[in-house]
């Protein structure tokens, strides 16, 4: 339906703030909800230069032989042997699943004349290097020196493939070159205890699109760090998502994670009197649920409660398990964190959206963007196989990708945005860009630890 959209007043609107939402849930809502990250990160300007100069993007990759970053699924490599490619700037690694059952990970490079060992993943017994024949095991370690009388530097007890921090969270694999880092527990504090209780060793990947976009990397995954835009961007949305009630959390001393709330099935404080909880959960169900026949709630009923019932009916079919005293809030709302540096996970038991942010062939200007869904099997059946990545051209739109559902509507509205952000501060005469205090923290709170890893290895 159609809104009446006056100009946004100065002043705050009279909302729900998101623990309001919580007090109301007929459930005890998880304690994770109700951690408040309350963190002033101020109001200076963020300087235009860093999207904008290759100078910057110079500086600034250098973070990544020195952070945690999402390499893959576990479900990539299931048997030993199997092996993903990850690419990001200038590097290029190996991701290996061993016979022991561990994951390793590699450079992608031979060390004779450093020809990339592989060029797309799959599964190998060696890794042997097409150009010359050096091969090594998949535990790193050389087998086999072609023309060995002729190497007599080569020590092979060390002419070994330099190995890689690896971790693993919620069925994803992390990497981290640097070489002595942070555990990665410790890096994703606090999602690694927030998660715990939704099954994600019952988890897939089950939907995965991609596109290579026009505009800097920064500037594609902040468009996806506020939901302030919602009001401009996505206006069919305002009937059914509370974007004005959203909550920032940004915790002191954790700088690699923060965390935004929404909640869902009730409407934005801009239209709540121009809808019924009626219009709400028809606006729901037809984004969420396109062949469903239409609801009528019944008097005790709300979009949201009525939304939470349903979602809990699926969530049991998918898990093989009841979850009777699970809250609304976490089966309905959008909760979602922002994993420094190029990674967001949505929370809850799912389907569980993501999204990842690349560097292309190392430019500046242009940036691979990654989304899909999580999904869960039961526990009884075994992982499915992931889902292979849907590679979209510039001119195919997010929702020609049926299995992203409504999502891919709402990301083509996005996307039309970035290109011309990009195009902007290029012939803005205006030094900074300037972030709301609350809305836009976190974008902020992302800058600040940018700036604390490029001011570490500036000269390294």
């Amino acid at each position: 339906m159609g809104y009446d959209l006056q100009k946004v007043p100065a002043q705050a609107l009279p909302h729900t703030t998101y623990q309001e939402y919580l007090d109301k849930d007929r459930h005890e809502p998880a304690r994770s909800l109700r951690e408040v990250g309350n963190t002033d990160l101020g109001t200076e300007d963020v300087d235009k230069r860093r999207y904008i100069d290759r100078d910057w993007y110079d500086q600034e990759k250098k973070i990544w032989d020195h952070v945690w970053q999402v390499a893959c699924r576990e479900e990539h490599i299931p048997e030993a042997g199997d092996f993903h490619v990850y690419d990001i700037g200038t590097r290029s690694y190996l991701v290996v699943r061993q016979d022991d059952g561990g994951i390793k990970a590699y450079p992608n490079a031979c060390l004779h004349r450093g020809r990339k060992l592989r060029l797309e993943s799959g599964h190998v017994e060696k890794f042997r290097c097409p150009f010359h024949g050096f091969t090594w095991n998949l535990d790193g370690e050389i087998a086999h020196v072609p023309c060995e009388w002729d190497f007599p530097q080569v020590q092979k007890d060390e002419f070994h493939l330099p190995e890689i921090h690896v971790g693993t969270f919620a069925g994803w694999v992390f990497i981290n070159p640097d070489p002595d880092p942070m555990s990665l527990e410790q890096f994703l504090d606090p999602i690694w205890r927030h998660y715990e209780p939704y099954a994600w060793d019952q988890s897939y990947l089950g939907v995965h699109a991609g596109k290579v976009l026009r505009g800097n990397w920064k500037i594609i995954q902040e468009a996806f760090m506020e939901a302030f835009h919602s009001l401009d961007t996505h206006p069919q949305i305002l009937g059914s998502v509370d974007d004005f009630g959203c909550q920032y959390d940004v915790w002191e001393g954790k700088p690699h994670v923060n965390r935004m709330m929404a909640a869902f099935a009730v409407p934005s404080s801009y239209v709540v009197d121009q809808v019924s909880e009626q219009d709400v959960l028809d606006e729901w169900m037809g984004r969420k649920w396109d062949d469903a026949e239409k609801i009528i709630l019944q008097d005790h009923e709300t979009a949201r409660t009525k939304t939470a019932d349903l979602k809990r009916e699926q969530t049991e079919a998918q898990l093989g398990y009841k979850v009777p005293e699970l809250s609304d809030a976490e089966l309905v709302d959008g909760w979602y964190y922002v994993v420094f540096p190029n990674f967001m996970l949505w929370g809850g038991f799912g389907p569980n959206m993501w999204y990842r942010f690349r560097p292309w062939n190392d430019s500046h200007e242009e940036t691979l963007m990654e989304v899909g869904y999580i999904m869960r099997h039961p526990k009884d059946q075994p992982k499915p196989a992931p889902m292979p990545m849907i590679m979209l051209d510039i001119n195919t739109k997010w929702d020609s990708v049926e299995a992203l559902g409504g999502l891919g509507f709402v990301l083509d509205q996005d996307t039309t945005n970035m290109a011309a952000v990009h195009d902007g501060l290029k012939a803005s005469f205006k030094p900074g860009v300037t972030l709301a205090s609350y809305q836009e923290k976190r974008i902020r709170h992302f800058h600040q630890t940018l700036d604390m890893y490029v001011e570490r290895f500036a000269n390294g």
